[in-house]
């Protein structure tokens, strides 16, 4: 890390809330160029921009810079955009995939849907909370199991280690038809 971004880094992780908010004001347009560029739109690169700079702010302490910090922020804005891109390309791929189905069906699917997803969240809920911690990183938010790893100051092993265990726990909790929910509605 060069000599600035270590003295700002230094100031970020002592909490340091005026150096925090002056790096911002300096950089955020760059990092908001950097997401527009994936995104193309203009309130999800400012969401994409505000959620990688409050997450640098909630985990300074944990955060390991090897670089250099301008270099961390671009990467994490770049995979931050990546993953809405993809998770947009989800969720299309799913509305035309209802689109073809008869009304009907869609009806009783949406039912069943809103059940699974209530005994989803309750079962999610009892999960221990490191391993629930995990499992949402992993299948709500989208991040990768290094990322979680990173993020927690875990090693990979452990992360998947809770992935599975969470798998199996939901399982058990709600039976087969909730892991098929999962892998169907949730990460398809």
């Amino acid at each position: 890390m060069n000599a600035t971004d270590d003295i700002v880094w230094q100031q970020i992780r002592e909490r340091n809330m005026p150096a925090f908010e002056s790096y911002y004001k300096e950089h955020f347009k760059t990092y908001f160029l950097v997401a527009y560029k994936f995104v193309k739109s203009v309130p999800v690169a400012q969401e994409i921009v505000n959620d990688v700079f409050l997450k640098i702010w909630e985990d300074a302490g944990k955060i390991m810079i090897e670089s250099s910090l301008k270099a961390y922020i671009y990467k994490a804005v770049v995979n931050r955009s990546i993953n809405v891109l993809n998770k947009q390309q989800k969720e299309l791929q799913n509305q035309r995939a209802l689109a073809l189905l008869p009304p009907e069906f869609y009806e009783e699917t949406q039912l069943e849907t809103n059940e699974l997803k209530a005994q989803l969240y309750k079962a999610i809920e009892n999960l221990p909370e490191q391993c629930k911690k995990v499992f949402q990183l992993s299948r709500f938010e989208g991040l990768k199991q290094q990322e979680i790893a990173d993020k927690l100051g875990l090693s990979i092993k452990t992360v998947k280690n809770h992935i599975t265990q969470a798998l199996k726990t939901l399982a058990r909790y709600s039976g087969k038809s909730m892991v098929l929910f999962l892998i169907v509605k949730l990460f398809l």
